[in-house]
């Protein structure tokens, strides 16, 4: 099942355009969008989300994203921006019981709604902070919180900008690994947004290179070359196997790289 397919599909932002003629992201794929800064991929998640107008076709489950109720939308999709904040005094464990919100068939949360939430917070590590303001948290904490939310909506697809920003080398590992098995077990899709290219080789399968608004590649595991992931990402790459998986090796010295 393709679960986001664009045709002749085009963003504009003031004098900035991303445009992407045709891409199809089907169910149990992990996707990592790269690109050095300004290249569109916020811009591309957040129209994904159906938050920005886009010229051309957008389907959802094979669903024109525009004809979709906004309840339905939510239901199908979990959007976490870059930088996502609340600016109310909520403790934890509401934040993450809100993400259910779109699944409600009433007024109230059920018990299951609350199973579920506390699992979460378990998943996440976050137990212990379940009943602390959020607005309290440091900022790598604030992020797990949000990314459990996000999860919480039991949506098949995740459009995750930059999710691991602030989390601790350890959380991010055990994150990436949660959201593959949540990929799995709903026969989902994970778009996300994604800096650390280390992190990126390791855990994902599938790669959109962006740069100036351009979609430069569209690769699977076994097509990602070091010449293309450096020539758009404006480093020296070099992949190195080691207890049989491929790793990063990254050359910042070249004279005018940038990351």
């Amino acid at each position: 099942m393709n679960w986001l397919e664009l045709r002749d599909f085009e963003v504009r932002q003031g004098d900035f355009r991303l445009r992407i003629p045709e891409l199809r992201l089907s169910a149990g794929q992990m996707v990592a969008v790269l690109g050095p800064n300004g290249s569109g991929k916020s811009t591309l998640l957040s129209a994904l989300a159906g938050l920005r107008n886009y010229r051309g076709t957008l389907l959802l489950g094979g669903e024109d994203l525009r004809t979709i109720p906004e309840k339905e939308r939510y239901r199908r999709l979990s959007y976490l921006p870059q930088g996502g904040h609340l600016g109310l005094p909520f403790e934890v464990f509401y934040v993450v019981l809100t993400g259910r919100y779109p699944l409600l068939s009433g007024r109230r949360y059920t018990e299951a709604d609350h199973r579920a939430t506390a699992r979460l917070l378990k998943l996440f590590d976050l137990e212990a902070l379940g009943g602390r303001l959020f607005g309290e948290l440091s900022g790598g904490e604030r992020q797990r919180v949000l990314l459990a939310r996000a999860l919480n909506r039991e949506a098949p697809v995740l459009l995750l900008d930059e999710p691991f920003n602030a989390v601790d080398l350890r959380h991010q590992h055990l994150f990436v690994r949660l959201l593959r098995s949540y990929v799995r077990r709903k026969e989902g899709l994970c778009v996300t947004v994604l800096h650390d290219l280390g992190l990126a080789v390791k855990y994902f399968d599938r790669f959109l290179l962006l740069k100036e608004g351009s979609l430069r590649a569209d690769l699977g595991r076994s097509e990602l070359s070091e010449t293309l992931l450096g020539e758009v990402m404006g480093v020296e790459v070099k992949f190195v196997e080691y207890g049989g998986e491929r790793l990063l090796s990254i050359d910042l010295s070249r004279e005018g790289g940038r990351a």
